[in-house]
């Protein structure tokens, strides 16, 4: 009895400063703020400065190889093809990496992070909203319907301050991740900002760490302690209208020594493959919401973007502004954008197969270790 009234004290101590310590985080404090995010509405356009001085031929003005080939694309013959852009770098460090369809990546080493890269990401979807790309990403519950790696994903605050507004949302998350049985799952606690301009129209998301009493560190699983990503979101014409290009750059210290042999093997595959994923789940967006409409009335977790009459002024507008800038990948025009043919995104399967013994979550740790590195935890 006595050791039994010990044990619910302790436990009682310990709900009642979780439950305070949500009240005691300082927004003031780690509220990112407006001038970080005003840091990168040019980011799209320093992609295209980087496109040019790293995968495009001075001489010729067409696209070197990264690796693979991809069709649609001309690329450059001056050097018999024998050449490719990995070897070139831009002043910040920049090499490109991994071409695949619609996707271009290029990574850097990090200084002081004993040779771990971070990764920055173009894509240009033409079947793909900018609304839906955005949803995909915030809806927590939505997340963890996709993305099989996500054992726990959950809000654990909000930022008083953007509860009222449409255009802008703080919030901060705690994630666990599920890695292979040789290793603990990661989990993170970090602060989620996006925001909406509506005059250059595009969308800003901040990730990075933070502490929150609300989310006390979990015996067996290692918490990571840097993380930080951003995202700026920008659609051809409209955010609720087909056709986004994006750029993202991330990185993360999973805490773990693993051969850089390794690693590059991982990246090549897992990466890729999950922002493949990205986007396949972005297509669906609107048919699960639908779905879960149906059946939860009092959905919350769906933040409407903006109202549609909004930009309904504003097409002509979008697409002037559109016709002026370069396209990355192929050098089309953005009208010709309606013209190209997407092949079907394949369906993930299993890297292996489960066990039909293990329960829901351990049949999860059972999968290939392409789908639980972490170079593929992008977008929480």
């Amino acid at each position: 009895m006595k050791s039994w009234r010990n044990r619910a004290l302790r436990n009682s101590r310990h709900f009642l400063m979780s439950s305070i310590g949500i009240t005691m985080y300082n927004w003031d404090h780690e509220r990112i703020t407006k001038d970080e995010l005003n840091g990168y509405k040019k980011e799209i356009e320093g992609i295209y400065r980087l496109r040019d001085s790293t995968v495009v031929c001075a001489k010729c003005q067409l696209r070197m190889v990264i690796d693979v080939q991809q069709p649609g694309i001309k690329y450059c013959t001056c050097t018999d093809n024998k050449f490719n852009a990995t070897s070139n770098q831009d002043s910040e460090g920049w090499r490109p990496y991994i071409e695949r369809e619609d996707m271009l990546i290029w990574r850097r080493e990090e200084p002081n992070s004993g040779g771990l890269f971070a990764y920055k990401v173009y894509g240009s979807f033409a079947e793909v909203s900018a609304e839906d790309f955005l949803q995909a990403q915030i809806d927590v519950d939505y997340r963890k319907e996709w993305d099989p790696t996500a054992r726990e994903l959950r809000v654990i605050d909000t930022d008083p301050a953007s509860q009222s507004s449409a255009d802008s949302h703080s919030d901060v998350i705690y994630w666990e991740t599920i890695w292979p049985k040789l290793f603990a799952n990661r989990d993170y606690v970090y602060q989620r900002d996006w925001v909406v301009d509506k005059e250059r129209r595009l969308i800003i998301i901040i990730s990075k760490v933070t502490d929150h009493p609300a989310a006390p560190s979990k015996p067996g699983i290692y918490r990571v302690t840097t993380y930080w990503s951003y995202m700026v979101i920008r659609p051809y014409t409209e955010f609720q209208q087909p056709g986004i290009e994006f750029g993202l750059t991330y990185f993360d210290d999973p805490g773990v020594n693993i051969p850089s042999a390794v690693t590059a093997w991982v990246a090549m595959t897992g990466l890729p493959n999950f922002l493949i994923r990205m986007r396949e789940a972005s297509r669906n967006y609107q048919n699960y919401k639908i779905a879960k409409q149906s059946l939860d009335a009092s959905d919350t977790n769906y933040v409407p973007l903006i109202n549609e009459d909004i930009f309904e002024d504003k097409v002509l507008h979008g697409n002037m502004q559109n016709s002026e800038r370069s396209e990355i990948l192929n050098g089309k025009n953005m009208e010709d954008y309606s013209k190209i043919e997407h092949t079907e995104v394949p369906q993930f399967k299993e890297d292996l197969e489960e066990d039909e013994e293990d329960s829901t979550n351990s049949s999860k740790e059972g999968r290939g270790l392409l789908d639980y590195f972490y170079l593929a935890k992008l977008f929480a």
